[in-house]
């Protein structure tokens, strides 16, 4: 049930985080926007998101994850409301990046709360949970936004999103715990098999005379570890790669191929609807794989590098198409493989993590918000450079091909079984 609550909050928070790309056009002629000043906007919901990313994860480690998740909701719904609130270029990006922070302590105490609550054999599959929920979320933006924007102005529309995730922070504070200790629900059989497959980092920690969280010392041993490079740096290309479905897909189609705003909305809702279908076959394939050979290597590393590295030969050949309904197709096949990696890049995260869960996912996805970051601003000005210029709008896909073989061929640097919260590592 606390799987399931954590789910509804990133459900949830891609409705408010995504809505903009159905309405990039509308905004974009009513505020008298360029695709490069809206490829802007996209970015600055990532400025916010990237440097609020480890503070966000240390909310869930300093006030617990029933706290810190119903308060980001909260503000991160506050924001959006900001958003459709606005009637020129700069309060649009302010108002971006405040709600990127606020969203940017999502994904490290969605991991804080899977460590905490589920036992290590069943991490993947609490992993493709909660990245197929971001997706479906996603799916659900798309075709429900652009119906929505055919009766409703952009501005009520993004109001009634925010309402969503308000609701969700008062249900979960009401329902949820922080550790499953906590908890009324929680029986004895329960806990002891969740202590079998986790650590009790509090427990741990004052045996050992530990501090809790980050130090200096932690610091200087991820520095020096390749798993945690090639963490970050596939989550960089991963990120990227992902960036593109959301943000400027639907703009793709309607300029590279003349189809209108709803139906770009419905048809962008195929490759995300693929992401959702590998996702939750990954996770069960991350798990069963652990089961069968024993291997986090296999189960984790593998499974990602196989992953990746089909959805890059199969974005590839979606620039053999020539209509939008078969480009489509392609892409949303890609997704299938693309998804398939995400939950052993969150599984593999947290092996690495050990009792830092929320920090060192904090830092994996700040290097993948650095892919979020870049990849909408430079595809604003490619696409305003292929309008200008008429030019090939196969680029985009060449350049998406390109960012899932790079994310691929990073797993070969990361070892699941090295964990960077002891000090002693560095030893």
């Amino acid at each position: 049930m606390v799987l399931a609550a954590i789910a509804l909050a990133s459900s949830s928070a891609y409705l408010t985080r995504y809505c903009i790309s159905i309405a990039n056009t509308t905004i974009e002629a009513e505020l008298g926007l360029t695709p490069s000043d809206m490829g802007l906007v996209f970015t600055a919901f990532n400025v916010g998101y990237l440097f609020f990313q480890v503070p966000g994860g240390a909310l869930g480690n300093r006030f617990g994850t029933r706290v810190s998740m119903p308060l980001l909701s909260t503000l991160w719904s506050l924001f959006t409301v900001w958003s459709s609130l606005v009637f020129s270029f700069i309060p649009l990006i302010a108002s971006r990046i405040a709600f990127g922070c606020a969203q940017a302590g999502l994904v490290p105490n969605s991991a804080k709360v899977i460590s905490d609550w589920l036992p290590l054999s069943r991490r993947g599959f609490g992993s493709a949970t909660i990245g197929a929920a971001m997706s479906v979320g996603s799916v659900i933006t798309f075709g429900l936004t652009a119906k929505l924007l055919e009766h409703l102005d952009w501005r009520t529309v993004f109001q009634l999103y925010s309402l969503v995730g308000i609701a969700w922070a008062g249900g979960y504070y009401w329902f949820a715990r922080s550790r499953p200790s906590e908890h009324g629900w929680v029986n004895d059989a329960e806990l002891s098999l969740i202590a079998g497959g986790t650590v009790d980092a509090a427990a741990d920690r004052r045996a050992t005379g530990e501090k809790s969280g980050l130090t200096w010392a932690r610091l200087k041993v991820m520095t020096r570890s390749l798993s945690m490079w090639g963490i970050c740096v596939q989550s960089f290309f991963r990120a990227a790669g992902y960036i593109i479905l959301v943000t400027w897909f639907p703009a793709f189609l309607e300029k590279g191929f003349g189809v209108t705003r709803e139906e770009a909305g419905l048809l962008s809702m195929a490759p995300t609807a693929g992401v959702i279908v590998g996702t939750m076959a990954g996770g069960f394939i991350v798990d069963w794989l652990l089961r069968l050979t024993g291997s986090k290597w296999i189960s984790r590393s593998g499974v990602a590098m196989t992953a990746l590295g089909l959805c890059s030969l199969v974005t590839l050949s979606a620039s053999w198409t020539r209509s939008p309904y078969q480009l489509v197709a392609a892409v949303a096949v890609g997704a299938v493989f693309s998804g398939g990696g995400n939950p052993a890049a969150w599984a593999a995260t947290m092996d690495v993590a050990g009792t830092l869960t929320a920090e060192v996912m904090g830092i994996m996805n700040m290097a993948g918000t650095l892919g979020g970051l870049i990849t909408p601003t430079v595809l604003g000005y490619m696409i305003e450079n292929i309008e200008r210029t008429n030019g090939d709008w196969n680029t985009v896909i060449y350049l998406s091909a390109g960012i899932y073989l790079a994310g691929s061929l990073s797993w070969l640097a990361v070892d699941p079984n090295v964990t960077v919260d002891r000090t002693q590592a560095a030893a």
